[in-house]
């Protein structure tokens, strides 16, 4: 997939037309990539019976066209002035097209009282932060909702530096990465997605993914810190960040001497006893002592009692994971076979992102949640992600500049394409 161009070429051909050919379980064509069209569905059907189709054709089109264009490079002096612009820029097209309705745990929040709770046990800094923008808003008469979107809005700004910061640190032809990265689905958080967590613990993992890639690349052990609290900082955002942790600690604590380890041990372990003792001293919790903790765990049977949407072992579990990696992001997925392979005999960064996509997707599989992937979606949008760093740095990496670029144009369209039916569905159809 991302050595040939013909073979990339070949393979979304024929995923176009098993979209398009495959039943879903509501007769609509697309059983495969059923997400995809969730936000053009107000459509009659024979409008766009083809558009599976079509759409493999401009990813293919892009790819071949864009190997034959001048080489996209640019060098960002003043960088971090260059992360101010970006960040600017991106929050101000997040706020413009800030998303009206959502699924998700605050749905309908405007209509509740002010929460006198200030932690909860497995997103403690995102209900804390979540506690302090309720209260903030209703003191200078903001709605609920629109503090909670302005907060995700800020935290896509934030994100879109981090990911500038790490594209142009590793290629002069970032300007293609960034653009991989910020059109993928999983931006839609950003784009005023109200949850407690998510948005924001997915901003620190775009920055920790910068400070581990440098810590990795420079041997410096400020950056090894810094990765290490960055990471600790967006599991207490929402505890599924900790799927990196296995990755952190067997590349980049692993690969260093005892004491720089212990170090970095400790940077990781005080944000988190910083909100231990905060909790010890009598900071009011919800959810029960252990919250929703226990969630991956509700593929036992005697956890999951009657209100699971469907069976673990079912074709609809595997079909809903791979249906979130493809609408979040569909060329890195496909990817991802090969991007692993490559990972093992590669350099400290591809195994390090190659063994946090493992951890993100056994998180993907073994939590299942009550209300199906697509309700609680945000839980998932940390897995594609960090697939997509690892696809995306591993075709740097072992591909030639044209080829390179193709597949940068392939990967944007369809991005685009997916991102924009996701975003719609929540704007237009909710």
């Amino acid at each position: 997939m991302l050595t040939f161009v013909w073979v990339r070429c070949a393979l979304v051909l024929v995923l176009g037309y098993v979209c398009f050919a495959t039943p879903g379980s509501d007769g609509w064509p697309w059983g495969v990539d059923q997400w995809l069209w969730t936000g053009l569905r107000d459509y009659p059907l024979e409008r766009i019976r083809y558009l599976p189709l079509l759409v493999a054709g401009l990813m293919v089109a892009a790819d071949v066209v864009a190997r034959f264009l001048p080489p996209v490079r640019l060098r960002a002096r003043r960088r971090f002035l260059w992360a101010a612009a970006v960040a600017l820029a991106m929050a101000g097209w997040f706020l413009a097209f800030r998303v009206r309705h959502w699924l998700g745990d605050l749905h309908g929040v405007d209509q509740w009282p002010l929460p006198d709770w200030k932690l909860e046990t497995a997103e403690p800094l995102g209900a804390l932060t979540w506690h302090y923008t309720m209260h903030w808003a209703d003191r200078i008469g903001l709605l609920p909702s629109e503090a909670c979107q302005l907060v995700s809005v800020l935290s896509g700004g934030f994100a879109a530096a981090a990911l500038f910061l790490w594209a142009e640190r590793l290629t002069d032809r970032w300007p293609l990465l960034l653009l991989m990265m910020v059109s993928a689905g999983f931006t839609v958080l950003f784009y005023g997605y109200p949850e407690k967590g998510t948005p924001k613990s997915l901003a620190l993992l775009c920055w920790y993914v910068y400070a581990g890639t440098r810590a990795l690349q420079s041997g410096s052990t400020a950056w090894m810190l810094a990765s290490s609290v960055l990471l600790s900082l967006a599991a207490l955002m929402h505890g599924g960040a900790l799927s990196f942790l296995p990755a952190h600690v067997w590349v980049i604590w692993r690969q260093v001497r005892w004491t720089r380890a212990f170090l970095g041990v400790a940077g990781f372990l005080v944000p988190i006893a910083v909100i231990a003792a905060y909790a010890w001293a009598g900071a009011p919790y919800v959810g029960g002592k252990w919250g929703n903790v226990a969630a991956p765990m509700q593929w036992i049977k005697a956890y999951c009692i009657t209100n699971c949407g469907y069976d673990f072992f079912s074709w609809r579990h595997l079909r809903d994971i791979v249906n979130c990696l493809m609408v979040l992001a569909p060329v890195a997925t496909l990817c991802l076979p090969e991007a692993l392979f490559r990972a093992r005999g590669s350099d400290p960064v591809a195994r390090w992102l190659a063994l946090g996509s493992l951890g993100f997707l056994f998180l993907s599989s073994f939590w299942f949640p009550v209300f199906g992937y697509y309700a609680d979606w945000d839980i998932f949008s940390f897995t594609p992600y960090v697939v997509s760093a690892l696809s995306a740095y591993v075709a740097l990496q072992h591909l030639p500049a044209k080829s390179f670029q193709g597949l940068a144009a392939s990967w944007i369209v369809s991005n685009g394409i997916h991102t924009y039916s996701f975003w719609r569905a929540f704007q237009e159809l909710l």
